[in-house]
């Protein structure tokens, strides 16, 4: 029986389809998936050099000290998930009569994960891998202390480049130039700047201000310490200690890394945002200079919400690149810092190529993996809400 003319067309759209998308399959199936399913079996066998004999979970064991949470972790967000479809479902049905269900139902799960960081920050600084946690921590002020200074200072950047005045278009390329010059030169010449001689530029501006020297990037002590002997007393116990080391701050050498790091981004951000900048109809600033809205107006009634879908992009990409961030950190970092500035690719990166762990180094890979997925996905949803497309 022949085929008819309609399948037969259907088919071929079907097959030329495929065609289209094979060579990309192919390559994120090669250098995406197939990696991470690697990492994942190196992660569950004793691999020094050649490939040992399959441990299983040990590696994991070895990073948490016990996974006793795992439980208790997929339990708080399947109960969250449960009753958060139940809360939806009664809504429609009967109002709002489940809404303080829900509210409960959350507030369980918000001291549910309070319990669970509590017992699992415990459990690794007790038989677990506490120089992982340290540096888990240090990738998270790297993140907080970049980011968001990279979008408001990058946003500000745009706003006043994208005024009409002689030789906008050179500021544009002088602010876009550390991005452009290789890292390592750039990260050459911020070692000079902080520099632990006096006669660097960063320990002359204290000078200039009546303030002494400091070590920068050979400083192990938090900021917050520094300033005002947060975290300095002694703590008892696993959990305090933890916290402590957190109210001290990120350490002086991280932060001399996180001001090279909005060195290179700023001009990046700036230039995307002015790519955002150029898309806002020009007909809103004639309609609201006609109704005599002021520039601070114009800026939170009209910038910024149109400039959501860029803000929702930048800051994807900004959280993905510091948790994932290594060139910049591993050439500014100095031994006596004390490892205060090693992030967890740094970490894994030691693990891997001086202690030559390379099952533990996989494992610690996809907990940094799972953790950049986990907030990416909290971000897709929660910051989707908010972008205006203008539509």
């Amino acid at each position: 029986m022949a085929a008819s003319p309609k399948r037969l067309k259907r088919l071929k759209e079907n097959v030329e389809g495929y065609l289209f998308v094979a060579p990309s399959t192919i390559l994120i199936g090669v250098f995406g998936i197939f990696p991470i399913v690697f990492t994942v079996f190196i992660s569950l066998h004793r691999w020094r050099i050649r490939m040992g004999p399959f441990i299983g979970l040990k590696n994991y064991t070895a990073m948490f000290g016990s996974l006793w949470f795992v439980p208790i972790l997929v339990g708080a967000f399947l109960l969250l998930y449960a009753v958060s479809r139940l809360g939806k479902a009664g809504s429609r049905a009967a109002g709002t009569r489940w809404k303080p269900l829900a509210v409960a139902a959350r507030v369980l799960v918000v001291l549910a994960i309070v319990a669970f960081v509590v017992g699992v920050v415990s459990r690794i600084y007790q038989s677990g891998d506490s120089d992982m946690l340290d540096a888990l921590r240090a990738t998270v002020w790297y993140s907080a202390g970049t980011v968001p200074f990279q979008l408001v200072l990058g946003l500000l950047l745009a706003v006043m480049l994208d005024r009409r005045f002689r030789g906008r278009q050179a500021f544009r390329v002088i602010y876009l130039m550390p991005y452009i010059i290789p890292i390592v030169a750039g990260a050459a010449v911020f070692e000079r700047i902080f520099s632990l001689r006096h006669s660097s530029l960063a320990n002359q501006i204290l000078y200039a201000i009546g303030q002494k020297p400091l070590q920068w990037l050979e400083e192990p002590r938090g900021i917050l310490n520094l300033a005002f002997g947060l975290g300095s007393g002694q703590a008892h116990g696993a959990v305090a200690t933890y916290l402590a080391t957190w109210l001290q701050g990120p350490s002086l050498s991280l932060v001399a890394v996180m001001i090279f790091n909005q060195w290179v981004y700023v001009g990046y951000y700036a230039l995307i945002f002015s790519n955002g900048l150029a898309q806002i109809p020009k007909q809103l600033y004639d309609a609201a200079e006609v109704d005599g809205a002021r520039s601070g107006t114009v800026f939170f009634k009209i910038i910024l919400p149109l400039l959501s879908p860029t803000t929702f992009f930048l800051t994807m990409i900004g959280i993905i690149g510091t948790f994932k961030a290594f060139a910049q950190i591993y050439i500014l970092r100095n031994p006596a810092a004390q490892g205060s500035v090693d992030t967890l690719s740094i970490y894994i990166f030691f693990t891997f190529f001086r202690k030559s762990l390379f099952g533990y180094a996989a494992a610690v890979s996809l907990l940094l993996f799972v953790i950049v997925l986990i907030l990416t996905l909290y971000q897709r949803k929660i910051m989707e809400k908010r972008v205006n497309y203008g539509e």
